[in-house]
């Protein structure tokens, strides 16, 4: 397990994907503001960390709110161990000469 990286996001500005979502990391948990706006969430800060994190191999695969204003957010990198390879078949048995 790689080190795990947590942050806060308030504007899209404050997140250097390159840096947090970096490659040699497996998990990033941020916690992202959701404004509420007329007694309904924007949440095009979140849907914009989403984006950035699944441009750098990163899924969201939990979430939960805290508070009025944030949304946790875990995010674990793709699996990207290649398929292992179907083994090869056995070799010919020679046929028994009589």
């Amino acid at each position: 397990m790689s080190e795990q990286v947590s942050g806060v996001v308030e504007r899209i500005e404050d997140l250097d994907a390159a840096a947090v979502f970096a490659s040699h990391r497996d998990q990033v948990i941020l916690a992202v503001r959701i404004t509420p706006v007329f007694n309904t969430l924007d949440l095009g800060l979140v849907a914009d960390v989403i984006d950035a994190a699944n441009r750098a191999g990163f899924a969201l695969v939990r979430e939960r709110s805290f508070r009025d204003e944030w949304l946790l957010c875990v995010f674990d990198a793709y699996d990207t161990t290649p398929p292992a390879s179907p083994p090869a078949p056995p070799a010919p048995v020679p046929a028994a000469s009589s």
